[in-house]
Formats: C-alpha cells, structure tokens, sequence
C-alpha cells in the first residue's frame, strides 16, 4: 500500500531551501531527490501503519516461537541453549555466562554504573566483576528484570524475543519515515527482525543480538551527509543527539559504526560546503554516544583508580582480528541451522574447509541479498557512466564497512599497532544488511509511486504485485528463520537442566549453609577453556543455587586470585590441605576436565580418608567430594 507524500514545516533552520538532489550529499543513484527527513508520510502512523505493524509483530514473534519450538509453558521455561555433558561449543558455554549475570544481577550484585561484586563465586573471597567491562549495563539490567519476574531461562527467552520485536518495529518506523511504502517496509521490516544474525547470536550473545537502534543510526548518517545537515538546537539535533546516546547505551560496536560513518558523513559535507554548525552537530552526536559509554565505564574505570589496572583480565589477541574479520563470501554462506538441508549441507561443507570462519551470523538472507547486489548494480553502473556523484550513499558506506572490518583491512592494521578491542569485524555485517534494506525500500518505493502515477493498474496487476509480496515474506520465513530443535535436543537440555539443578539442591542439603565449594579443575574466568570443558561450565550449580558460595568466577590477572593457579603446582595432598585452611568444605568435580574422568582424583582423595558418600549428578559429570573424615 502506498502513501501521499506531503510537504511539512520544516525545521525552523532550514527554511525554504528546496528538496536536496544527490549532488548535495554523497549521491543517492540517478539524481533523483533524497527524502532526508523533509517528507515524511502522510498522516503517519496511519490505520494502515498501525496494522501493518501488528500484523509484522505477530509474525515475528510466530516466526521466533516456530524457530525454538516454544509453544507452552514448559518449553519457554527451558534454556534455548544450554552445554550437555561432554559438549564443548563455546557458544553453548556463553550462555551460561549470560545466565551467571542475570542471576547475579537480579539478585541485586551487579547494579549498574556501579562497582560489582558476587558473594556466591570467587570464595573465599567475593567475585570481582569490575575489570572487564560491561558495555551494556542498561539491556543487561532489563534482561534480569525478566528473568527475576518469569524465571532465569523464560526471562532470557522473553528479552530473546523481545530483541528481534524491537528490531523489526524500528525498522518498519525508520523505513516509513524515510518515505517508504507500506507494503515494502513491512517487508523490509521482517528481514531485520528475522535477520540471521540476531537468531545466530541469541542468547549466549545477547547484547549483540539487540539490533534494534542500527536503523535509527540510518537516520543520523542520512541527516549528516545530504544538506543541510543538521543545524543545532533544531529538533533533528535533538533527535540526532539522542539516537547517539541511545547508541552509547548498547554493544560498543555499534557505538564505534555509528560514530564513524556519521564523522565520515560529516567530513564529506564539510569538504564540500564548509558548514561548520552541520560538523559541529555531527560532533555533537559523537558526544552524546561518548558520553554514554563513559558512563557505562564508570564503574571499570574507577575501580582501576582505587585498586590499580589489571592487564590481565581482557585478553584480545591480534588473530582473532583474522579469524573473525569481515569476509564478503561469507554474507552468502548460510548459517548451519537453515531450514534447508541443500542449503544447511553448503555451509556445513564450506565450514570444513574454510581456514577463516566468521561466527556463523553474516548471511544476509535471499531479500538482504538481492538488495545488496542491487545496491552494488547500481553503484558500478554509476560508475561505468562517470557519474560518480550518483553512486548511492548506501553504496559507499558499505564499502567503508568492508574496508575497515574485512579480514586484513583498517581494523586489522589498528590491531596490529596494538588496538585490538574490535576484534569481531563480521558483526558488522548486520549494519549492511539495515543499510541496504533501507536503501531498496527508498528505491524500490520512489519506483512503485513512479509506476502507480504513470498508469492506472488494473486489479490483475495489483493482485500480482499482491501475490509477488506475500512471497517475498514467505521466503524471508523460510529462509531466515532456523530449523526448530529436535525432540531429542529438546530433551538433552531438560535432561542436562534437571540434572544441574538436583546436583545442586544435594549439595545444599548435604552441606552447612554459606558452605564453601572447591570447583576442580582450576579455572580462570573469564575466556579460559581447558581441554573438555567450556570456559563457564563452572557456573552451573551457580544457576540454582541459594546459599552455597564457589571458588570460581572472580576475574583473572590480580594477585587475590593467584592463589587457585598456584595449588595447580603442588601435590594433591598439600593442595586438599591448603583449600581446607581456606575454609571450604567440599571439593566439586567436572569429571570432563580431566583424562580418565578425574578417576585417580576421587580415588586419591578416598585414599587421603574422604569418604563420605559423593553426590553425583544425574549426568554423571559433576561429582562433589565433602571435605568430611568419618
């Protein structure tokens, strides 16, 4: 369904100036005029805007419940991802992170901007949480307010879905505002909320799934870089000034691409026209998103002042800037999960033989896809024909993408001068794909409204039309959203949960109340795998535990923590002697981290009189040794 566009007051800076053409910004393909927020639809949000965006919120969230067969109480009540005995995918691991912080956090240890700490982990001490920083204190928050309301697995699965609602709303509303059809927002919208990246990083990988303010950077980047830019104090500033501190409150990386491609923007139009009071409000955009992230490092930083800098607890090694930079092939690799076996048996034969993997997210889809080749046709073709100033805006923000985080591109050269932080290059494929969505959505709407006027379609057009977009949403579900779980993976993970959270109520009936547990092996936190185990494994009796406390989980790289890595050097009977002067009164084993399932250990450890009765889990891996001579 199309709208009437209609002329509204501008902002009071801009006056009477007419619409701007391509030649006023970066160029937006064949010189037709740029809707840069001067028009927007008529009477929006329409009856029609309001229905479309429920029906698009049905379907997503329809799409979300088909991908993890969550369909009652009981399958929302379960982890979507949760490390079975003997798995070892770092991903699977992550979650359990995840779960960590919100269980910490909604029991009121993590407050945000403030210093935090776990009484229940790092024992004998308390957690130290305070090195690493959380970059997305704000989402994270929210997230354990769910989870303390509906459960700490129905909490996370509810944040999950509420990520890609947020995504594809958003959407629809920056598509419309930017002058796009009703019909082809809507498709538009459905591609980024079902975008896979969003499902391929739920939920060990929340704070990246969150997509939801990338379109609104589209805006800002659009106002930068077409005059007359934004103008101080008018009403786009504040907006423009608020989208970057909404940017500053989430994943830091979308906070680094939002302040590159608006300074980017900005430079441009500043070479052009000399606007000093348009680079300034740029400026001020990078300033509120800086703002925001420094007060999401308060707590790091001052930390760091009080107790001195700990270099050693964020490691970022320069290969993994190689290992997981931004690949173009890999935009068209689909992810394992795809509904299709053809197509799920392609990615699984190009993961087998590729030496440099992305994290399983960078595929477009068929409609991103189809956007992005029209996108670059458009752009070469501007090209070809010397009309470089009628290369779309899109197209050069998307090459700057892939310039600075491709595999050995600008952020690999930072990297290798020592700045390794953004070390995930291939999440930034996302903010391709809501760049060239949008861009066919403007396109493809200037071209509908374009047909519509020069003839009066005849019900058999429409009806094609019709059909050709029910089709298009057909193939985004198909093609977008995964393959539901198995039975048998549905119940490896009930099986894995029921069996953690019985191991955990006999520890905590078995032991005095506050009991301090000795987790083996030695560990650090955090992203320190050994051989058998994911680097948070340790943290599920956390999960379900009230009153227990736990050697694991407070951040390497200080001297308070060094004492666990030191007993690694002694023998068994003098590090069993140091961890009962410690305190602790029972030693728990993660039988996987160990050759021989950590046999010799248990046997030792009778030998040395320990034996009381173990409490085994269900799944035989974990295993707790009370420190009790009969």
């Amino acid at each position: 369904m199309a709208f009437t566009p209609k002329r509204r007051r501008r902002d009071r800076d801009v006056g009477s100036a007419p619409l701007p053409t391509a030649a006023g910004g970066f160029g937006d393909g064949a010189g037709e005029p740029i809707d840069d927020g001067h028009e927007v639809p008529d009477r929006f949000p329409s009856r029609a805007d309001l229905v479309a965006l429920a029906v698009l919120l049905v379907t997503v969230t329809l799409a979300w419940c088909s991908a993890h067969g969550t369909w009652d109480a009981a399958s929302w009540s379960l982890p979507t991802s949760y490390p079975v005995a003997g798995s070892e995918d770092l991903e699977k691991s992550d979650v359990l992170g995840m779960f960590c912080y919100l269980k910490a956090s909604g029991e009121g240890h993590l407050p945000p901007f403030l210093w935090k700490t776990i009484p229940n982990l790092g024992a004998p001490y308390e957690a130290n949480w305070n090195d690493y920083p959380t970059l997305d204190e704000i989402p994270f928050f929210i997230d354990s307010l769910l989870s303390r309301a509906f459960g700490l697995f129905a909490g996370l699965n509810l944040s999950m879905l509420l990520g890609h609602l947020l995504a594809a709303a958003v959407f629809f509303c920056v598509a419309r505002w930017s002058s796009g059809t009703v019909s082809l927002s809507f498709i538009a919208a459905l591609a980024f909320g079902l975008s896979p990246y969003a499902f391929q990083h739920g939920p060990h990988h929340m704070q990246v799934a969150y997509t939801w303010p990338i379109p609104l950077f589209l805006l800002v980047w659009r106002w930068v870089s077409t005059e007359p830019g934004i103008v101080p104090w008018s009403r786009r500033w504040w907006w423009a000034v608020a989208i970057g501190f909404i940017a500053g409150l989430h994943h830091v990386y979308y906070t680094n691409i939002l302040c590159q491609l608006t300074l980017l923007g900005a430079l441009i139009q500043f070479r052009r026209h000399r606007s000093f009071p348009a680079l300034l409000s740029a400026l001020a955009v990078i300033a509120a998103a800086a703002a925001a992230f420094v007060l999401m490092n308060l707590d790091t930083w001052t930390y760091k002042l009080a107790h001195g800098a700990n270099g050693g607890a964020i490691v970022r090694e320069y290969q993994w800037l190689e290992l997981y930079g931004l690949k173009i092939k890999d935009l068209f690799v689909p992810p394992l999960s795809h509904r299709s076996e053809l197509l799920a048996g392609f990615s699984r034969s190009h993961r087998a033989v590729a030496p440099l993997l992305d994290e399983r997210a960078s595929y477009q889809g068929i409609v991103g896809l189809v956007c992005l080749l029209w996108l670059a046709f458009e752009a070469v073709r501007a090209m070809l024909d010397r009309r470089e100033r009628d290369v779309p805006m899109e197209a050069w923000q998307v090459f700057w993408i892939v310039l600075m985080f491709t595999t050995g591109g600008l952020n690999a050269i930072l990297g290798a001068a020592g700045f390794t932080l953004f070390r995930s290059g291939c999440r930034y494929s996302i903010v391709i794909m809501a760049i060239t969505l949008l861009w066919a959505v403007r396109r493809g709407s200037t071209l509908e409204r374009a047909m519509r006027i020069g003839r009066n379609p005849d019900a058999g057009t429409l009806g094609i039309v019709g059909s050709a977009l029910i089709a298009a949403c057909m193939v985004i579900v198909w093609d977008e959203v995964p393959r539901p779980p198995t039975k048998e993976e549905v119940a490896a993970i009930a099986r894995q949960v029921d069996s953690d959270r019985a191991f955990t109520a006999e520890m905590e009936a078995a032991l005095p109340e506050g009991a301090m547990i000795f987790q083996l092996p030695i560990m650090e936190f955090p992203e320190a795998p050994v051989p058998g185990m994911t680097p948070y494994d340790h943290f599920r009796p956390y999960l379900y535990s009230k009153n227990l406390r736990y050697s694991f989980g407070s951040m390497k790289g200080r001297p308070r923590e060094a004492w666990q890595k030191e007993l690694s050097k002694r023998s068994l009977e003098e590090a069993v002697a140091e961890i009962e002067k410690r305190g602790f009164a029972a030693i728990s084993i993660n039988r996987n981290g160990f050759p021989e399932r950590a046999l010799p250990i248990e046997k030792a450890l009778r030998a040395m009189g320990y034996t009381k009765p173990p409490i085994v889990s269900a799944t035989g891996d974990l295993v707790c040794i009370p420190l009790e001579k009969p």
